[in-house]
């Protein structure tokens, strides 16, 4: 081995480094600046064997009793997204929370039918509530704290309000990135460090 490749490995591995944390800077910088919105949701199964303790989550709203899918919603099964061209949807405030207001092709148009423009897509399915995808899917927290949380959503009753929100940060490129995850008033955030 030559005196030159200790030093080149060297290199490469730092400048790895730093593209890394630049890279987390960057993220971190974006979840700071982006809009927040609390979109109501469930919860699935808190444990996965090799990823460590999370809450799996489901963002799903239901809609008022006779209220009809949001436009550009795609009638769809539950949770199923195969097929869907990822799109804009628009968010509006209403209550502790923010609701689908529209789906839209573009982020202008979006904008026009929401105050928040997000990627994503959407389906409205009979079982009147609206299911969103925007790219976030678990949220991971200790072992006592993933499964309470994961009890507590599973002990909601039917027609119950809401106790239990994602809290996103929209960037100004679209992008959902999880902030943290609000149930019954108590907000829990992500720490990376």
């Amino acid at each position: 081995m030559r005196l030159g490749e200790p030093i080149r490995i060297g290199a490469a591995g730092a400048a790895l480094v730093l593209g890394l944390l630049g890279l987390v800077a960057r993220e971190g910088q974006a979840r700071a600046t982006g809009q927040e919105v609390a979109l109501p949701m469930e919860a699935l199964d808190p444990r996965g064997p090799l990823t460590g303790h999370y809450v799996e989550l489901e963002l799903r709203e239901a809609l008022p009793e006779g209220a009809p899918c949001p436009p550009g919603a795609q009638e769809a099964t539950r949770g199923s997204f195969e097929g869907m061209t990822p799109a804009w949807v628009a968010l509006n405030p209403v209550g502790p929370g923010w609701r689908v207001a529209a789906i839209a092709p573009t982020r202008r148009e979006a904008l026009r039918l929401g105050r928040v423009a997000v990627r994503g897509s959407a389906s409205c399915g009979g079982d009147q509530a609206v299911d969103l995808a925007v790219g976030i899917k678990r949220f991971h927290a200790d072992q006592g704290e993933a499964e309470a949380m994961e009890r507590l959503l599973r002990n909601r009753r039917p027609g119950e309000p809401v106790r239990a929100y994602a809290l996103v940060s929209v960037g100004r490129d679209g992008r959902a990135r999880l902030n943290g995850v609000q149930i019954d008033g108590r907000r829990v955030e992500l720490d990376w460090f």
